[in-house]
């Protein structure tokens, strides 16, 4: 059975296929057309979205991220508050931070100190070179024995000790010992007197006299607890009231400088303290004792 062909008649069946391809293209340009409007208009309804940053046109939600506008809230940075600064805590932590520095050295401190002072008076002082006379016991003796007659014959008289016969004289009566070697030694002490831990535990090992015009300089090296200490002072010597008393210039003991303010505390408990205030009382039939021109003088009433 053979196909039968079916003729197409050209004049009936383009005017439609140009109708329809016309119609497209029509509707391709309108769309085309209606994008650039909508995207070139001043008062266009594009929006960008503020998470994603995709522009499109106005809608109740993001195309992209998915997000509801209306909902969206962005996320505020911390801002970092600077410290409030003042005048008062500027001060105070540098305060703070220096008196602990000083309560931290401040021991250190204390403790050289006090190290230093007790080495400075451990360190004896050199002796007082004073002067020598072969004959001064001799001069000594006959000076004494002259005062012993004025005395007795209760007439006034003034005798001088140069410095070598005053320490001559000086190591002649005074006893280097403390009181139990005092007592061996026959030297008396007065009745009741227990002698105390200090008098135990010291002796007087060296006495020394410079005299300077009107003045005098006073050295004495005196064994402590069984260290040997030395004591320098330098004054007017004077008499109040029966006694013996020092006007001080200048002191040492050790190599340490005994302080102005200090130095007439020292010589106060020196000359003044209950155990050494009879040391220093003179005789009745003594008058004045001083220093003039390089000598001692000694005055009876």
């Amino acid at each position: 059975m053979e196909a039968q062909s079916v003729p197409i008649s050209l004049g009936e069946s383009l005017p439609d296929y140009f109708g329809l391809f016309f119609a497209l293209c029509a509707a391709l340009n309108y769309s085309h057309f209606m994008r650039l409007q909508s995207s070139s208009s001043p008062s266009g309804t594009a929006i960008t979205c503020p998470k994603c940053g995709f522009e499109q046109e106005e809608a109740l939600e993001c195309l992209r991220c998915g997000i509801v506008f209306s909902k969206f809230r962005p996320s505020v940075p911390a801002v970092e508050t600077p410290p409030i600064t003042g005048t008062a805590p500027t001060t105070k932590q540098p305060t703070l931070g220096v008196l602990s520095r000083v309560f931290r050295v401040l021991p250190w401190i204390s403790l050289t100190v006090t190290v230093g002072i007790l080495l400075l008076i451990l360190r004896q002082a050199p002796p007082l070179p004073i002067q020598t006379d072969p004959q001064a016991a001799d001069r000594v003796a006959e000076k004494m024995a002259q005062l012993q007659m004025a005395v007795q014959s209760n007439q006034p008289h003034a005798f001088t000790l140069n410095e070598a016969e005053l320490n001559q004289w000086m190591r002649n009566n005074l006893a280097n010992a403390s009181t139990p070697q005092a007592q061996q030694a026959g030297i008396p002490v007065p009745t009741g007197s227990d002698p105390n831990v200090q008098e135990i535990h010291s002796a007087l090992k060296d006495v020394r006299i410079n005299l300077m015009g009107n003045q005098l300089r006073a050295y004495a090296l005196f064994a402590l607890y069984g260290k040997e200490i030395s004591l320098q002072l330098n004054g007017i010597l004077t008499t109040q009231e029966g006694y013996i008393r020092l006007q001080p210039t200048a002191g040492k003991i050790g190599s340490l400088p005994i302080p102005s303010s200090t130095l007439d505390s020292v010589v106060h408990q020196l000359f003044d303290s209950p155990s050494n205030r009879d040391k220093f009382q003179l005789p009745p039939q003594i008058e004045s004792v001083r220093v003039e021109n390089n000598s001692l003088v000694i005055a009876t009433r």
